[in-house]
Protein backbone atom coordinates (compact mmCIF):
# COMPACT_ATOMS: atom_id res chain seq x y z
CA UNK A 1 0.00 0.00 0.00
CA UNK A 2 1.03 3.32 -0.58
CA UNK A 3 0.12 5.31 2.02
CA UNK A 4 0.19 9.37 1.70
CA UNK A 5 0.91 11.70 4.84
CA UNK A 6 1.03 15.58 4.98
CA UNK A 7 3.17 16.88 7.58
CA UNK A 8 2.29 20.12 9.33
CA UNK A 9 -0.57 19.29 11.71
CA UNK A 10 -0.74 15.90 11.00
CA UNK A 11 2.67 14.68 11.80
CA UNK A 12 4.40 17.99 13.88
CA UNK A 13 2.51 20.58 16.04
CA UNK A 14 3.55 23.02 13.32
CA UNK A 15 0.31 25.47 14.55
CA UNK A 16 0.87 25.03 18.46
CA UNK A 17 4.75 26.37 17.54
CA UNK A 18 3.27 29.29 15.22
CA UNK A 19 1.02 30.63 17.66
CA UNK A 20 4.17 30.58 20.23
CA UNK A 21 6.13 32.31 17.58
CA UNK A 22 3.35 34.37 16.92
CA UNK A 23 2.72 35.51 20.56
CA UNK A 24 6.47 36.54 20.80
CA UNK A 25 6.58 38.55 17.59
CA UNK A 26 2.98 40.23 18.78
CA UNK A 27 5.27 41.19 21.67
CA UNK A 28 7.92 42.66 20.66
CA UNK A 29 7.34 43.92 17.12
CA UNK A 30 3.49 44.85 16.80
CA UNK A 31 3.94 46.04 20.39
CA UNK A 32 -0.15 44.28 20.32
CA UNK A 33 -2.27 43.06 22.92
CA UNK A 34 -2.47 40.03 22.80
CA UNK A 35 -4.75 37.32 21.59
CA UNK A 36 -8.25 38.72 20.26
CA UNK A 37 -9.37 35.05 20.16
CA UNK A 38 -7.03 32.43 21.01
CA UNK A 39 -9.70 29.68 19.24
CA UNK A 40 -9.69 31.82 15.76
CA UNK A 41 -7.99 29.99 12.57
CA UNK A 42 -6.19 33.27 10.91
CA UNK A 43 -4.13 35.45 12.59
CA UNK A 44 -6.08 38.67 11.64
CA UNK A 45 -8.66 36.95 14.09
CA UNK A 46 -6.80 35.60 16.61
CA UNK A 47 -4.56 38.71 17.17
CA UNK A 48 -4.99 42.56 16.38
CA UNK A 49 -3.39 42.46 13.77
CA UNK A 50 -3.48 43.94 10.15
CA UNK A 51 -2.61 42.05 6.53
CA UNK A 52 1.29 43.69 7.08
CA UNK A 53 1.27 42.43 9.98
CA UNK A 54 0.99 38.98 9.20
CA UNK A 55 3.07 39.37 6.00
CA UNK A 56 6.31 40.90 8.53
CA UNK A 57 5.00 38.31 10.34
CA UNK A 58 5.98 35.06 8.11
CA UNK A 59 9.46 37.19 7.13
CA UNK A 60 9.86 37.18 11.12
CA UNK A 61 9.60 33.03 11.01
CA UNK A 62 11.80 32.53 7.92
CA UNK A 63 14.50 33.83 9.79
CA UNK A 64 13.82 31.54 13.02
CA UNK A 65 14.71 28.09 13.54
CA UNK A 66 10.66 28.05 13.28
CA UNK A 67 10.82 24.38 11.22
CA UNK A 68 13.48 22.74 13.81
CA UNK A 69 11.72 24.10 16.84
CA UNK A 70 8.83 21.69 16.22
CA UNK A 71 7.51 18.73 18.43
CA UNK A 72 6.39 15.43 16.73
CA UNK A 73 2.65 14.09 17.42
CA UNK A 74 2.65 11.83 19.68
CA UNK A 75 3.09 8.35 18.44
CA UNK A 76 3.21 9.47 14.54
CA UNK A 77 6.72 8.62 13.89
CA UNK A 78 6.22 5.05 15.83
CA UNK A 79 3.17 4.09 13.74
CA UNK A 80 4.74 5.68 10.68
CA UNK A 81 7.81 3.37 11.14
CA UNK A 82 5.77 0.33 11.46
CA UNK A 83 4.16 0.80 8.28
CA UNK A 84 6.98 1.30 7.12
CA UNK A 85 7.97 -2.02 8.07
CA UNK A 86 5.16 -3.54 7.62
CA UNK A 87 5.91 -3.28 3.67
CA UNK A 88 3.96 -0.05 3.10
CA UNK A 89 5.65 2.76 1.28
CA UNK A 90 5.44 6.26 2.72
CA UNK A 91 5.17 9.34 0.57
CA UNK A 92 5.13 12.68 2.56
CA UNK A 93 2.52 15.26 0.60
CA UNK A 94 3.46 19.11 1.72
CA UNK A 95 2.48 22.32 0.77
CA UNK A 96 5.99 23.78 2.65
CA UNK A 97 7.87 25.63 -0.07
CA UNK A 98 10.29 23.78 -2.58
CA UNK A 99 12.98 25.80 -1.71
CA UNK A 100 16.98 24.45 -0.36
CA UNK A 101 16.73 25.84 3.45
CA UNK A 102 13.42 24.36 4.03
CA UNK A 103 13.70 20.85 2.25
CA UNK A 104 16.83 20.55 3.81
CA UNK A 105 15.39 21.60 7.11
CA UNK A 106 12.16 19.62 7.19
CA UNK A 107 14.44 16.18 6.05
CA UNK A 108 16.57 16.72 8.86
CA UNK A 109 13.38 16.98 11.15
CA UNK A 110 12.00 14.18 9.66
CA UNK A 111 15.43 12.38 10.20
CA UNK A 112 15.83 13.70 13.86
CA UNK A 113 12.39 12.56 15.07
CA UNK A 114 12.60 9.00 13.38
CA UNK A 115 10.32 9.24 10.54
CA UNK A 116 10.85 7.28 7.98
CA UNK A 117 9.86 7.26 4.44
CA UNK A 118 10.56 6.60 0.57
CA UNK A 119 9.66 10.00 -1.26
CA UNK A 120 8.62 13.42 0.23
CA UNK A 121 6.84 15.94 -2.10
CA UNK A 122 7.03 19.61 -1.60
CA UNK A 123 4.90 22.60 -2.35
CA UNK A 124 2.09 20.71 -3.29
CA UNK A 125 -0.82 22.82 -3.95
CA UNK A 126 -3.21 19.73 -5.23
CA UNK A 127 -2.88 16.81 -3.01
CA UNK A 128 -5.80 15.34 -4.14
CA UNK A 129 -4.40 15.75 -7.46
CA UNK A 130 -0.72 14.77 -6.18
CA UNK A 131 -2.60 11.20 -4.41
CA UNK A 132 -3.92 10.22 -8.14
CA UNK A 133 -0.51 10.77 -9.88
CA UNK A 134 1.51 8.91 -6.84
CA UNK A 135 -0.77 6.02 -7.12
CA UNK A 136 -1.91 6.80 -3.06
CA UNK A 137 -3.68 4.39 -2.09
CA UNK A 138 -4.79 5.93 1.56
CA UNK A 139 -4.07 10.02 2.34
CA UNK A 140 -3.77 11.39 6.08
CA UNK A 141 -4.35 15.71 6.26
CA UNK A 142 -5.83 17.64 8.63
CA UNK A 143 -7.15 20.08 6.22
CA UNK A 144 -10.27 18.62 5.07
CA UNK A 145 -9.80 20.45 2.00
CA UNK A 146 -7.35 17.62 1.22
CA UNK A 147 -9.03 15.08 2.13
CA UNK A 148 -12.33 15.60 0.20
CA UNK A 149 -10.16 16.42 -2.90
CA UNK A 150 -8.22 13.02 -2.55
CA UNK A 151 -12.05 11.02 -1.61
CA UNK A 152 -12.62 13.09 -5.52
CA UNK A 153 -10.07 11.39 -7.15
CA UNK A 154 -11.25 7.96 -5.64
CA UNK A 155 -8.45 7.58 -2.23
CA UNK A 156 -9.49 6.46 0.45
CA UNK A 157 -8.46 9.04 2.90
CA UNK A 158 -8.31 9.90 6.85
CA UNK A 159 -8.70 13.52 8.54
CA UNK A 160 -6.36 13.50 11.18
CA UNK A 161 -7.84 15.27 14.08
CA UNK A 162 -6.91 18.91 15.35
CA UNK A 163 -8.74 21.95 16.77
CA UNK A 164 -9.69 23.32 13.70
CA UNK A 165 -11.57 20.26 11.84
CA UNK A 166 -13.53 19.31 15.13
CA UNK A 167 -16.79 20.34 13.60
CA UNK A 168 -16.56 18.61 10.48
CA UNK A 169 -18.32 14.91 11.18
CA UNK A 170 -19.27 13.73 7.16
CA UNK A 171 -14.96 12.77 6.91
CA UNK A 172 -13.51 9.87 8.71
CA UNK A 173 -11.93 11.81 11.50
CA UNK A 174 -9.12 9.83 13.82
CA UNK A 175 -7.61 11.56 16.77
CA UNK A 176 -4.73 9.62 17.58
CA UNK A 177 -2.02 7.76 14.99
CA UNK A 178 -2.50 4.43 17.18
CA UNK A 179 -6.04 4.64 15.97
CA UNK A 180 -4.97 5.17 12.26
CA UNK A 181 -2.60 2.25 12.62
CA UNK A 182 -5.74 0.29 13.46
CA UNK A 183 -7.43 1.45 10.94
CA UNK A 184 -4.35 0.93 7.90
CA UNK A 185 -4.36 -2.75 9.42
CA UNK A 186 -8.30 -3.48 8.93
CA UNK A 187 -8.41 -2.06 5.73
CA UNK A 188 -4.86 -4.62 3.94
Amino acid sequence: MRIGIDIDDTIAKTNEELILKARQFDKEYVKGKGFKDPEAYSFMEMFYWNVFDVDNFFKYVKKTNYYQDIEPIENAAKVIRKLHDDGNEIVFITRRSNNFKTKTTTKKWLKNNGFIYDKIIFECRKKGDMCQTENIDLFVDNDAKNVYEALENGIDAILKADKYNQDIDDLRRLDDWLDIYKYIKGVK
